[in-house]
């Protein structure tokens, strides 16, 4: 694998998630509470945050096989198979994000690095490959 490849992956997933806790923070911000120095409190902001991780995260993968970080590497989710992926494969994926980012992504660059597929967890358990577009 290309050490590129490596570069351009962590670097998609830094832009979604600095765009995720950006949304979110400006949201909270917006819309939440304030209750001390930075800290608010938000009614049922457990519900938004899966929302807007489901919105920013999975129904573009979905209906586009990218994210917005990983569109503008020019790079791709499809499933094993080299097809479009499901939603379902999408939010599996995801659901092991943070486990591939602890600590500071080391699961995720390794499990990349070092598996045939070059697959994170999130690839493993959603069947799933990140390819480069053409």
């Amino acid at each position: 694998m290309p050490k590129y490849f490596l570069i351009k992956r962590i670097t998609a997933g830094l832009i979604d998630y600095t765009i995720w806790f950006g949304l979110f923070w400006s949201s909270l911000s917006l819309f939440g509470e304030k209750t001390g120095v930075r800290t608010y409190e938000f009614d049922y902001g457990w519900i938004f945050f899966i929302g807007l991780w489901i919105i920013v995260m999975i129904i573009p993968e979905t209906l586009f096989q990218s994210t917005i970080g990983n569109l503008l590497l020019k790079l791709k989710v499809v499933n094993e198979n080299g097809g479009k992926i499901k939603f379902s494969q999408s939010l599996l994926r995801h659901c092991a994000d943070m486990i591939d980012m602890w600590p500071l992504g080391l699961v995720g660059i390794l499990t990349i690095k070092y598996s045939k597929k070059h697959q994170r967890l999130g690839d493993m358990i959603g069947k799933t490959i990140v390819i480069e577009r053409n």
